[in-house]
């Protein structure tokens, strides 16, 4: 922690490998594929990991972050999100060294693909559960018949299934919510591959989002999981009541430069471009991030909880209660547990420290 000069990220590698082997455990019971996103920790480190559980099939976001875990021999990669088509050339490049899926969310990209497509890849529909993001609604069955008629002749595509994500599932005010919301997507899921298992008998429903990966014990319903967030949670997890305080493994390392005492409030380097500006209510309240003190083997919860109660863009502010801030001095490390750690870690993930 002395070499940490500006904001880092700090790992509990025991907490890490924790989340992992549960998850990992979940869907041998289930029976079912672990493809865990790996947007959520972008780290070789925290990879190989998971390779010490047996996985052999990860999703990603982006060409970029497809190529970096395939450079350590990681062969069979899911770019989980709709295909940009304007990255043909990226998707050639990386289909000659391993087997690459991609998400269809609509036609229009088809024509390109068959003009420009030079290896066989996988492909898979994307499919909207509720969040009103990307993909097919789950009734458009027509327009995904479509879809497949035209991808059918090509014969570089083969179609693998569905993949849904339930991002609304984040915005669930109680674990309830999400068992009946997940069993009613599921459903509308399990139609579509129903139908289409006539014409394609080999097909899968890949299913993804960590609060419904956490909460749901068995995914015999599914074929395929692809949680991400989970490796590390978060405080808007934590909040949620998705995990508890002992499940968060990611604290994000801020140094102390200004405190102030008539406002008991203490100024750290690190602001949006470090936490992100998402942010949860407490009391009714927005908050940024909340604070950890650092020990030798990774931090511990102040008695009273304290908050990054403003943000800007380099600077953010907590206010903390009497002992604590005494406590603080400036050239200290705070920690601060990142409402959505996949945001902190897009931003830091080249200054990792694992303790």
């Amino acid at each position: 922690m002395d070499n940490i000069q500006t904001q880092a990220l700090v790992v509990k590698e025991s907490i890490c490998r924790k989340n992992i082997k549960t998850m990992a455990e979940k869907c041998r019971k289930s029976n079912v594929i672990f493809r865990p996103h790996f947007k959520t920790h972008q780290s070789l480190k925290v990879g190989k990991w998971f390779k010490d559980e047996g996985v052999e099939k990860i999703a990603v976001s982006s060409f970029t972050m497809a190529q970096y875990f395939a450079n350590d021999e990681w062969n069979d990669i899911m770019i989980a999100f709709p295909f940009n088509p304007r990255e043909i050339d990226a998707l050639n490049r990386l289909s000659e060294k391993i087997n690459v899926s991609i998400l269809l969310a609509g036609n229009e990209t088809l024509p390109l693909l068959t003009k420009e497509l030079r290896n066989n890849i996988d492909f898979y529909v994307k499919i909207d559960v509720g969040s009103k993001r990307a993909g097919y609604d789950p009734d458009s069955v027509v327009s995904i018949e479509n879809l497949l008629d035209l991808a059918y002749m090509n014969n570089k595509l083969r179609f693998r299934g569905f993949v849904a994500h339930a991002g609304h599932f984040y915005m669930a005010k109680r674990v309830s919510e999400i068992r009946t919301q997940y069993q009613k997507c599921v459903k509308s899921l399990q139609m579509l591959k129903n139908y289409f298992s006539r014409s394609y008998s080999d097909i899968i429903i890949s299913w993804g989002d960590t609060p419904s990966c956490t909460v749901i014990d068995n995914f015999e319903d599914v074929d395929e999981i692809r949680p991400g967030n989970f490796v590390y949670y978060d405080f808007m997890q934590l909040k949620a009541g998705i995990c508890k305080s002992g499940d968060i493994a990611l604290a994000v390392a801020a140094p102390v430069v200004a405190k102030y005492i008539d406002r008991y409030e203490v100024v750290i380097y690190g602001g949006a471009i470090h936490l992100s500006k998402d942010f949860v209510l407490v009391n009714k309240q927005p908050k940024w991030g909340m604070i950890v003190f650092f020990t030798k083997n990774g931090w511990q919860f102040p008695k009273l909880p304290a908050y990054v109660k403003k943000l800007y863009q380099e600077h953010g502010i907590i206010r903390m209660k009497h002992d604590d801030f005494f406590s603080v001095n400036v050239g200290d490390l705070i920690g601060v547990i990142p409402v959505h750690s996949c945001l902190a870690v897009s931003h830091l993930k080249d200054n990792y420290h694992f303790v």
